[in-house]
């Protein structure tokens, strides 16, 4: 299974972008060191200053400087410290005596880091204050916001509005203010706030962003126009979550929402250094069962107000092509080995002496939209407890189209129970699954028995522009290194609405490139 079913090329040896960064105000006599020079000089209101700059305030003296994105720092009496980075996507300031005020704007894909020597802090659109002694001990303050501060040994914490923090030598003091020190289950909740999950707000979800894609191992991002003509960025990372555990994230930001998705998959054993071996073996082994595979998963999207949110269980490797399950088998896969997609030998349609392919099946699934269940299977025997009429439907059951997968899948496992909606069969348009001719747009609709329970998928493959890729875009690709040369030429874009939504959307755009380099697209 790929995870997407559907950039220009980057110039070699190109200039870095800088973001235009300039001393606004001063008073008092403020000075700068060029990068390269040993002299200082002084300057007044409209210098521009460039990475490497170092500026220092006289006693008396303020200045404010000010970003591209209309982020802005305030330094006082004595103050000094060195603009290391100003680009874009990030900047960093190494401050390094004195006290420091910054607004940050609320901006997804841009990162500010304040470092100090004892501190970094790092974030996504907030308001504080850094205070260094000559020691080069360093006082945090918040004021609006959320801030992630870390010491000098790996360890860090979440500062919200109205909370103080001192950082030493010896590491992260007490957090002083308005929830500090929490313990037991509240300890637990507070921890789960460093990680992108749902029931989140915008700012905790950027927040915790901001501190996972520290350890990105991979990290993409950029801004494209929707299928509706909607600017969007789009904000992307990877991070090896655990020892046998990945973690994407993907964030969207438009004018006036914010949509986001996560995807967790827990292996059956510690990942690689490289973690792309594992990923390229998720959509199955040919000939042999796969040597990582997932034993579990949970995947959630969100507009920050709905939550769609699936998780699976028991994951085992199974050969598909030879289970009895007719519906199961695989008849064509990508060969890394040949960099083709090939065809299996798989003479027999009811599963046995086929050319084996594994895939990875899981015991149990739970489909919910806002708490409410929609769809999955139990091993157990029994429903789960959220299942009632008319949403369930025994294994087996004429479930048409795009559930008769999952009906396949369940039938594995003795005893289980089915609980999902009914997909609706191909025909046209608004309210069923159908493929809008010549296009590549899909829609999949699914509703309960009596219809006061659906689901419904709007997927898109589109470019940059929002232009919807045709069907001949696609034409002729026969090698796996095609397919994903034309692929970044294009992204992918899915509108969920569901009859828990209240006539809200959990709109998600997602560029490919990321996909490739980790090798969920092999």
């Amino acid at each position: 299974m790929r995870l997407i079913a559907i950039l220009s090329f980057a110039v070699l040896f190109s200039s870095p972008v800088r973001a235009a960064v300039t001393l606004s105000q001063s008073s008092g006599k403020i000075y700068y060191l060029k990068a390269g020079t040993t002299v200082w000089a002084q300057i007044a209101a409209g210098h521009m200053l460039l990475p490497g700059d170092r500026v220092r305030a006289d006693s008396g003296a303020k200045a404010t400087v000010v970003f591209d994105d209309a982020s802005r720092i305030e330094i006082g009496s004595n103050a000094s410290f060195t603009l290391q980075g100003a680009r874009p996507e990030e900047t960093t300031v190494q401050f390094s005596i004195g006290r420091l005020r910054a607004w940050v704007s609320k901006r997804v894909g841009q990162r500010f880091t304040v470092k100090t020597p004892t501190a970094v802090c790092s974030v996504r659109g907030t308001e504080f204050a850094v205070e260094v002694n000559p020691a080069g001990n360093t006082r945090v303050e918040m004021f609006e916001g959320m801030l992630a501060v870390a010491d000098n040994r790996g360890n860090e914490v979440l500062l919200k509005d109205g909370q103080q923090l001192d950082v030493t030598g010896k590491g992260l003091g007490a957090v002083e203010g308005q929830g500090a020190a929490p313990s037991g289950a509240d300890a637990r909740r507070e921890a789960a706030k460093r990680e992108v999950g749902l029931d989140m707000s915008k700012e905790e979800v950027q927040a915790a962003a901001a501190l996972e894609a520290k350890a990105a191992i991979y990290e993409q991002g950029k801004a494209i126009i929707d299928v509706n003509g909607r600017r969007v960025r789009i904000e992307e990372y990877i991070v090896r979550s655990r020892p046998d555990e990945f973690k994407l994230v993907v964030l969207n930001s438009r004018v006036d929402r914010f949509d986001y998705f996560y995807y967790r998959g827990t292996f059956n054993k510690a990942l690689p250094d490289d973690i792309s071996v594992a990923l390229r073996q998720l959509p199955g082994c040919v000939g042999a069962a796969c040597d990582y595979y997932l034993t579990g998963y949970d995947t959630g999207r969100s507009n920050t107000q709905d939550r769609m949110q699936e998780t699976a269980g028991g994951g085992h490797m199974v050969d598909v092509n030879n289970n009895l399950v007719a519906g199961d088998r695989v008849e064509a896969a990508f060969d890394p080995g040949t960099d083709q997609f090939v065809q299996l030998s798989v003479p027999n349609p009811g599963g046995v002496g086929n050319q084996s392919f594994y895939q990875t099946l899981f015991n149990s699934n739970i489909l919910t939209f806002n708490g409410v269940q929609h769809g999955g299977w139990t091993a157990s025997g029994a429903a789960p407890a959220a299942c009632v009429a008319p949403l369930c439907y025994a294994p087996g059951s004429a479930l048409a189209s795009y559930a008769s997968n999952t009906t396949t899948h369940i039938t594995n496992f003795a005893g289980a129970t089915a609980t999902t909606l009914k997909y609706e069969p191909v025909c046209g348009p608004p309210n069923c699954t159908y493929k809008e001719s010549g296009v590549m747009h899909e829609v999949f609709y699914a509703e309960s028995a009596d219809g006061k329970t659906w689901e419904k998928y709007d997927n898109y493959i589109i470019s940059d522009e929002g232009k919807v890729a045709t069907m001949s875009d696609f034409a002729n690709i026969n090698t796996g290194t095609e397919y994903k040369k034309t692929l970044l030429n294009w992204n992918y874009q899915t509108i969920v609405t569901a009859s828990e939504f209240g006539g809200r959307k959990i709109d998600l755009a997602v560029e490919p490139k990321i996909f490739i380099q980790s090798g969920l697209i092999p």
